[in-house]
């Protein structure tokens, strides 16, 4: 007799493992599609994978808007870029010339004036910056997918403008 009860619970456990196996399955399908990654991009034109906060990222040289601001007089040189309705600035200023609201405004109608979907216009005399955007918009002319360094640049523009 006690053979048969010690058959009966190995049995029963048995077919209580099996059952509960049953319902991995349907937590595994979940499982799968929450890793599946999600398609994001990033473009210079072209459409690429990549961003991670936004559905669609653009990452453009706006030579018009540079050379609007390389109009000014206090401007010695400028780099633009543009992305998601924000302009990144980067200008080389004459010696002895400090960027006031003024200036900083008349490079933001420059810009606005040459690209009508700009919404925000951030300007930086930093060398620093003013060299790596110089850098990114000669990538992007070159046809380099922005993928590639457009992490990089979104984390060189929260550096120098921390509330972009």
């Amino acid at each position: 007799m006690k053979k048969v009860s010690i058959y009966a619970a190995a049995f029963m456990a048995m077919f209580l493992l099996t059952a509960c196996m049953g319902n991995d399955n349907d937590n595994n399908a979940a499982d799968k599609e929450d890793n599946t990654p999600a398609e994001n991009t990033a473009t210079n034109d072209q459409q690429a994978d990549d961003d991670t906060t936004n559905d669609n990222q653009t990452l453009e040289v706006a030579d018009e808007a540079a050379d609007n601001v390389k109009k000014i007089e206090e401007v010695n040189g400028a780099t633009v870029l543009v992305t998601d309705h924000r302009a990144y600035a980067a200008v080389d200023l004459k010696n002895g010339t400090d960027v006031s609201d003024d200036l900083k405004n008349n490079i933001e109608e420059k810009v606005k004036e040459a690209d009508t979907s700009v919404e925000k216009v951030y300007v930086s005399e930093d060398p620093d910056f003013s060299t790596q955007m110089k850098e990114y918009a000669d990538r992007i002319e070159a046809g380099e997918p922005v993928e590639g360094f457009f992490d990089e640049f979104s984390d060189a523009v929260r550096r120098v403008f921390p509330d972009a």
